[in-house]
């Protein structure tokens, strides 16, 4: 990520110069930075350490759902009665295999 980064960093300076941000787009730098970043890393890593295989799995398998809900909140995207009802399956299919349990030992370090 460093490598891409630098080199789209520096391309972007040789051809559209250094750029004047105002207060609004260091706000958004900064958001992004904190929250979109920071925050999602220490999550993602705390929920490493606590979470069981299966469980992680789960809520990965929600992405999906998530994305077509926040998509139809945020953008105005329609959606269609066999998208709502795939996304209820995938639902019901996921609290069951988390109703059905297992194991719940965290790793030790």
């Amino acid at each position: 990520m460093g490598v891409g980064a630098s080199t789209l960093l520096i391309s972007g300076l040789v051809l559209q110069g250094m750029p004047m941000l105002n207060l609004q787009s260091w706000l958004i730098i900064v958001w992004l930075a904190l929250v979109n970043t920071a925050f999602a890393f220490t999550l993602w890593n705390h929920t490493l350490r606590t979470l069981t295989a299966v469980e992680s799995s789960l809520i990965n398998s929600t992405m999906l759902i998530q994305i077509g809900i926040l998509a139809w909140i945020f953008l105005g995207d329609s959606l269609s009665l066999q998208e709502i009802i795939g996304m209820a399956i995938a639902a019901v299919g996921i609290i069951l295999v988390q109703l059905k349990g297992g194991s719940r030992q965290p790793i030790e370090e």
